[in-house]
């Protein structure tokens, strides 16, 4: 495999299963240096062996996403162990299956708080890691604050050849309209698109980009968390409710992590350095727009 990513320090967040450690392996193999940020020790650990025995070089790190300062000492960490940070994948995030009139405000926390705020404090760390790494002489005139990152009004150009960092957050296609059953999940993928897009904005001066991906029935953990959830409220038996919606995929069956971690690879290599402030759907055709 082409190692477009060589020498590059990424964090993936959320990877020790599923789509976030599709991403871990395809990153590493592609010759990032890769921190699996995970809060189930074991299965980071596992992760980042496994990226070790094919050759990679990898570290785990154990990080509650939904706590800010974790994720904040998670840069302070990363820095020290490798001097720097220029990808970041917001992959960690929780689903919940449960009709919107049942929600509390427990689960509405549990979802929201790792999915959405979680997400965009980790963005906006590492994103203030990335502007420190900015050489001094591309730095004069930007207007860069001390602590939070970027002050608002820069308006400071970075060279247009030189890219200072790459974020790609997971969205959903759950993101793109509302869904009954799952209305904390689909707000909080919602507002990772819109965090996204402001970010992008933000970021643009430094020549740092930010995008997203909305992948749609991946075969995961969390989709048989999903298919689970949706038997006991309905009464089906296990795997109906996911082979339902993969009937009305276009190409007729689920992701794997793989599909999506390819199209990450992409949005974090140097082929998508005009490339910001979108959100990419990786869901079979099953939505359009």
């Amino acid at each position: 495999m082409e190692k477009r990513l060589a020498g590059k320090v990424a964090v993936v967040t959320g990877a020790g299963q599923g789509i976030g450690k599709g991403v871990a392996l395809r990153l590493a193999a592609e010759g990032a240096k890769v921190v699996v940020a995970e809060f189930n020790p074991a299965s980071g650990a596992a992760t980042a062996q496994e990226i070790v025995g094919a050759g990679g070089e990898a570290i785990s790190y154990l990080v509650n996403i939904a706590e800010p300062a974790a994720s904040r000492q998670m840069v302070v960490d990363v820095v020290a162990s490798f001097g720097r940070i220029d990808l970041l994948v917001n992959n960690a995030g929780r689903a919940q299956t449960k009709p919107m009139m049942d929600l509390t405000e427990s689960d509405w926390d549990n979802v929201v708080d790792v999915n959405q705020r979680g997400m965009f404090f980790c963005l906006q760390a590492v994103a203030a890691q990335m502007i420190r790494q900015i050489p001094a002489e591309q730095r004069a005139g930007l207007g860069l604050a001390d602590v939070a990152g970027v002050k608002s009004g820069a308006t400071a150009v970075a060279p247009p050849t030189q890219n200072n960092g790459k974020i790609v957050n997971l969205s959903s296609i759950s993101g793109r309209r509302g869904r009954p059953l799952s209305s904390h999940y689909a707000a909080s993928k919602a507002a990772v698109i819109s965090i996204t897009q402001s970010a992008a904005l933000t970021l643009a001066p430094y020549n740092i980009t930010v995008n997203a991906v909305c992948p749609g029935i991946v075969a995961t953990a969390m989709w048989q968390q999903i298919d689970e959830e949706r038997g006991r409220l309905f009464g089906s038996q296990p795997g109906e409710a996911m082979a339902a919606f993969i009937n009305t995929v276009p190409l007729k069956r689920a992701a794997t992590p793989a599909d999506v971690a390819g199209v990450i690879a992409f949005f974090c290599s140097p082929d998508a350095d005009y490339v910001t402030g979108q959100a990419l759907n990786i869901d079979g055709g099953f939505e359009m727009n």
